[in-house]
């Protein structure tokens, strides 16, 4: 059977938060015609796989799409669930994107036998019935599987389990079928987290759980994240010229969180909190700091720093995936490609909308690289201080721009940028730069003290 053929301006490979953000932007910015293909059954990216119990962990009004609100967007609200962020990228698709007649949507497919060129070529093949269609792409291939955020439900955990172990991972909490006397969590991330506040809130007792945490980790504080305010507080870092002075004064300022007040957290991931959900997780007494986990099995679980003995009736909990990973990065704009990459650490639905905003201008894409160059997701504690340098980079870099500039200033996604009225005021702008400059050298030092 000869396959369809279809012709697009972009072909967008992948349909999670970052390729909905682009063809939502793109489409309201631009005349392009687009094919969205995805392996998922969904669009929604991790979050078709994602525990059943997760939520936004950060207000929901820096993600989704620049043209539509998410559920609960505001940061006071309560957090979107899964279910309803599903819903919301299902009637973007259907409503917005498809309904444009703009946009063509092949989900449950693959793409191969990609060829460069103007027109390039690809093919996609459906992962159902196999079935090709051909794709004759005019413009660019957008690529929007690079970064690959996962969940524990995408991959096996980073260490060996014997057979007939008691590990299971988060997603299978909700179906155990039995009482376990004893749970353990593996890993401190955001997954951990949720792992830990999902147990405590079914009325697990907080001495039933033993929560194993390689590194602790500085956490947002929700309350302030997003906060217009954010932009004077920030400015009080001018006044110190080490990593850990700086880091000080942001939890000095309420910005960011412990768990525990004793130990100096090695980590950053972005994961954000509430007061009232870290009072529960500091109810849990057995947090076990032995470095990462090698083996469990009958004797225990192996961890780098020891081993620790398995209680009867344990059942442990695999949290350990590493969600953002650290890419090598590419230029986000080359000949015939877009490569969709953070350009603000950790908030992918923004970034992928301003680049699609730059696709839109008419610029070389050496300017555009200029405007959009990649931003790493965080790892370690000095990457805290990264994760505000940058925004502020970012945002005296984008004020360069009158055109993205006044896009930003109209988009539900710029929250993750301040209060962007103030920047329309030089002297701000000069301030946002001047700090941003300053922590950036507070970085450089810490690498080269002497």
């Amino acid at each position: 059977m000869t396959p369809e053929t279809i012709t697009v301006d972009y072909l967008i490979i992948g349909a999670g938060a970052t390729g909905m953000a682009f063809a939502d932007a793109l489409l309201s910015e631009s005349t392009g015609t687009m094919a969205v293909v995805d392996r998922n059954h969904a669009p929604g990216g991790h979050w078709t796989m994602s525990y059943p119990f997760v939520r936004l962990h950060g207000p929901s009004n820096v993600y989704g799409v620049h043209s539509r609100a998410m559920p609960s967007d505001s940061v006071g609200a309560s957090l979107a669930s899964r279910n309803e962020v599903l819903d919301y990228y299902d009637r973007i698709m259907r409503d917005v994107l498809v309904a444009s007649g703009r946009v063509t949507y092949l989900p449950m497919h693959d793409v191969a036998d990609v060829r460069a060129g103007r027109p390039a070529t690809a093919r996609a093949r459906s992962l159902v019935t196999g079935a090709t269609t051909q794709i004759v792409v005019r413009k660019r291939i957008v690529d929007a599987s690079y970064v690959n955020v996962t969940v524990p439900a995408m991959m096996r955990p980073g260490y060996d389990v014997e057979d007939g172990a008691p590990v299971v991972p988060v997603n299978r909490l909700v179906e155990l079928g039995g009482a376990p006397e004893r749970f353990t969590v593996v890993g401190a991330g955001k997954t951990g987290l949720d792992a830990c506040l999902w147990l405590l809130n079914q009325g697990v007792t907080p001495d039933r759980i033993r929560w194993i945490a390689p590194r602790d980790a500085w956490l947002v504080n929700r309350s302030h994240e997003g906060a217009e305010s954010q932009f004077r507080e920030l400015t009080r870092l001018h006044e110190h010229d080490s990593v850990d002075g700086a880091t000080g004064a942001l939890e000095e300022l309420g910005l960011v969180l412990r768990r525990d007040p004793a130990v100096t957290p090695g980590a950053f991931r972005c994961a954000t909190v509430s007061s009232t959900e870290l009072d529960q997780l500091r109810q849990i007494e057995d947090v076990v700091r032995l470095g990462r986990v090698r083996r469990i099995d009958s004797a225990g679980a192996h961890l780098e720093g020891g081993t620790i003995p398995t209680p009867h009736g344990t059942v442990y909990v695999d949290c350990s995936a590493d969600g953002l990973t650290q890419k090598q990065p590419r230029p986000v704009f080359d000949e015939g490609t877009i490569t969709l990459q953070p350009l603000l650490p950790c908030l992918v639905a923004p970034s992928a909308a301003v680049i699609a905003k730059l696709e839109s201008l008419d610029l070389d894409d050496a300017t555009r690289n200029h405007l959009a160059p990649p931003a790493q997701n965080p790892r370690t504690a000095r990457d805290l201080l990264s994760f505000y340098g940058t925004r502020m980079e970012r945002l005296h870099r984008w004020s360069s721009s009158p055109a993205l500039f006044e896009w930003l200033v109209g988009s539900r996604l710029s929250a993750a940028l301040f209060d962007l009225h103030e920047m329309a005021d030089p002297d701000n702008r000069a301030t946002v730069a001047a700090l941003a400059g300053h922590l950036d050298d507070v970085l450089k030092r810490d690498d080269d003290p002497a």
